[in-house]
């Protein structure tokens, strides 16, 4: 009786954390482990990585595409922004059609959407744009994604977080409360799909894929959180079978990966 009594909780449901495996095992046949160990890196929300500034709005949100893309190693494709304000269904391209046009030796810009007002919350549109990155490139994978339509944004979330951008999830993964209507906008907030719990555990096992101790991403991860993290950590590194799955995965992509620099970006 006491023994379960004193029974620590679980970090997650079991069946929850199956698939966070099976989903990350999908993001490494799909979209080549040999760049994911080579040239993704861990993405922190600092100067280092995101160095330079403009004094224009939309100027500031291109800025900050241009260093997600290239993070996600995405630079080859050709990419347009749009205020969301602005937007007209019929002038968008999918990622399949740009490839396409690539290939054939036009140019066609995939076009992505952006919130003005997040230029003043980066960590928000950053992710943002990783994760309608991952929407596209996901939808290009050979093999369907472990998830069925409705679950369709946990994956492109945990596609983004494979691509390095798990700080980011981390730190909007649930909007802040407001007190007042006039406190703030809601544009300024992302709704995720992946709870807190999850995301940390999904950066859990990026971190321990990638031999990134738990030291370096807890200064960037929010307070309440840096317990949770730790404790997703432990709970990974307990896990050599499912880790070893992982490991295992030897693929290549053309789909993205064009030699990374080892070192944030310079202004």
């Amino acid at each position: 009786m006491f023994g379960n009594l004193f029974k620590s909780k679980p970090v997650l449901e079991e069946e929850t954390i199956e698939w966070l495996f099976d989903s990350f095992a999908w993001t490494l046949e799909s979209f080549g482990s040999d760049v994911f160990y080579a040239e993704t890196m861990l993405i922190e929300p600092s100067k280092q990585f995101f160095p330079g500034g403009d004094e224009d709005v939309d100027g500031m949100a291109s800025l900050i595409f241009d260093k997600v893309r290239h993070y996600c190693g995405l630079d080859h494709w050709p990419c347009r922004l749009i205020d969301h304000h602005e937007f007209e269904q019929s002038s968008t391209t999918d990622a399949q059609q740009v490839l396409q046009n690539l290939d054939d030796g036009t140019t066609t810009p995939l076009t992505l959407l952006y919130e003005p007002l997040q230029v003043g919350s980066p960590n928000v549109m950053i992710a943002n744009y990783a994760q309608a990155l991952a929407h596209h490139l996901g939808m290009l994978a050979a093999q369907p994604a472990p998830c069925d339509q409705e679950q369709w944004p946990h994956i492109t979330e945990l596609l983004a977080i494979h691509l390095g951008f798990g700080l980011m999830f981390a730190d909007t993964a649930v909007p802040p409360r407001r007190s007042c209507g006039s406190c703030g906008s809601p544009a300024m907030d992302r709704v995720g799909a992946l709870t807190e719990m999850q995301v940390c555990y999904a950066l859990a096992i990026f971190c321990e894929l990638k031999q990134i101790p738990a030291s370096q991403a807890l200064p960037y991860i929010k307070g309440y959180l840096k317990p949770l993290f730790k404790k997703a950590c432990k709970d990974v590194q307990h896990r050599p079978e499912q880790l070893a799955k992982l490991k295992a995965i030897k693929t290549s992509s053309k789909l993205r990966g064009k030699a990374i620099t080892q070192k944030p970006l310079q202004p």
